[in-house]
C-alpha cells in the first residue's frame, strides 16, 4: 500500500508547520480582518503559496483606505448636535465661521447650518448683547428660552459680547423674540434687520454692533436696525462716511451739544412729517415758526438749501451718520 509522502498538503504534521487552515470557514474569516499596512504584511512564501498579483494588491489596500475614511466621516456625522454654549467645541466654533464669513460654498453652509440646527434659509437676525463682566453670558439661558417660542439660534460668548444668530418666522414672531431679549437684556442689546442667507450674516453682524454702540432715546435696552438704504449707506464703510459727514456738519462745531442736538432733531422730525413745519411742531410741542427758524439755522450752518433735493439728501445721509457712528463714539 502506498502511503502519502511527508511533504504533501494533506499531512497534518505539514500543515501545522505551513500554520495553514483548511476549512474554509477558518479561511473566510482570516480574509475579513485586514492587516495592518506595516513590514508583518510583507511575508516570504513558499514556492508552492499562491504571490498576490499587483491589481489585488492595490484592491486591498483602497479597500482598507474606504473603510477608514467611512468611519472617519461617520464619526463626525454622529457627533452630538443642539448642545448649550460651551458643550461641545465644534458649536461654538461653528458659529464663529459664519460670524467671520469663513462658510463660502453651499455644501459647508447646510453642513454647519444642518450641526447647529438652524434651517439654511431666513428669516434671520444677529443679536449682539453687552456682557456685563468678561466671559459671562449677557443673555442668561436664552437659547432655552427662544426654544419655547419655536424659535432656533446658535451661540458664541466673546470675552466682551454674547452674539447669536436667530431665525424667526415673520416680523411678529421676531416682536416676540425682541421682547424676551428685553427683558433678560442687563445692558444694552444690538439687533440687525431680518435677513434670508446665512451668508449674509458677518454683515448682519456688522449692523447688530452699529446699533449696540448707537444712541436711542427709547427705553428698551434693545436697539433694532431698521435695514433702511439710508442706514445701510451710513453704516457700510464706516471710516469713509464719518470722514464725509464731519466735512458736512464742520459748520456745526461750534455751537454746544445740546444746541447741535435740539437742531438736528428738528430735522429728522422735519423730514419724518414729510417736510411740514405744523407737523413737526405738534410732535417737538413747539410752534411751527420755531421750527422754521431752526431750519433756516441749519441751512446757515451747513451751507446747503433745504429747497434742492441733493442737498436734503446730503444733510440726512450726514445726519444719519452723526447718530448712530459719531455721536457714539464722542459719548464713549
Amino acid at each position: 500500500m502506498l502511503r502519502a509522502s511527508s511533504n504533501s498538503t494533506t499531512d497534518p504534521a505539514v500543515r501545522a508547520r505551513r500554520g495553514t487552515a483548511t476549512h474554509p470557514s477558518a479561511r473566510s474569516q482570516s480574509s475579513a480582518l485586514p492587516l495592518p499596512l506595516d513590514h508583518r504584511a510583507l511575508r516570504t512564501r513558499r514556492h508552492d503559496d499562491a504571490e498576490p498579483t499587483p491589481p489585488a494588491t492595490e484592491v486591498s489596500i483602497r479597500h482598507l483606505a474606504e473603510v477608514v475614511a467611512t468611519a472617519v466621516v461617520a464619526g463626525f456625522r454622529n457627533q452630538p448636535t443642539g448642545l448649550s454654549l460651551g458643550d461641545e467645541p465644534s458649536i461654538p466654533l461653528s458659529v464663529e465661521s459664519l460670524l467671520d464669513g469663513r462658510v463660502l460654498d453651499d455644501w459647508t453652509l447646510a453642513e454647519v447650518a444642518s450641526q447647529l440646527r438652524l434651517p439654511t434659509s431666513g428669516p434671520f437676525v444677529v443679536v449682539v448683547a453687552e456682557a456685563s463682566s468678561m466671559g459671562s453670558e449677557a443673555l442668561p439661558g436664552i437659547e432655552s428660552k427662544l426654544r419655547s417660542l419655536d424659535a432656533y439660534s446658535a451661540w458664541r460668548l466673546l470675552p466682551d459680547l454674547h452674539v447669536g444668530i436667530v431665525h424667526v418666522h415673520s416680523e411678529p414672531h421676531l416682536d416676540k423674540v425682541l421682547a424676551l431679549v428685553s427683558r433678560l437684556a442687563a445692558a444694552r442689546v444690538g439687533v440687525s434687520a431680518l435677513y434670508d442667507d446665512l451668508h449674509d450674516t458677518p454683515q448682519a453682524l456688522h449692523f447688530a454692533k452699529v446699533m449696540l454702540h448707537s444712541r436711542s432715546k427709547s427705553t428698551s435696552p434693545v436697539a433694532l436696525f431698521d435695514g433702511s438704504i439710508l442706514s445701510a449707506a451710513a453704516t457700510s464703510a464706516p471710516a469713509v462716511m464719518v470722514k464725509s459727514a464731519r466735512a458736512i456738519l464742520n459748520g456745526f462745531a461750534g455751537l454746544p451739544d445740546e444746541e447741535q442736538d435740539r437742531l438736528f432733531e428738528t430735522f429728522r422730525v422735519w423730514q419724518d412729517h414729510d417736510a411740514s413745519a405744523n407737523s413737526a411742531a405738534k410732535t417737538l410741542f413747539c410752534h411751527p415758526n420755531t421750527v422754521r427758524q431752526r431750519l433756516r439755522r441749519i441751512e446757515k450752518h451747513s451751507h446747503r438749501s433745504l429747497s434742492r433735493p441733493r442737498d436734503v439728501a446730503e444733510l440726512c445721509l450726514a445726519l444719519e451718520v452723526h447718530r448712530m457712528l459719531i455721536r457714539p463714539t464722542a459719548a464713549s
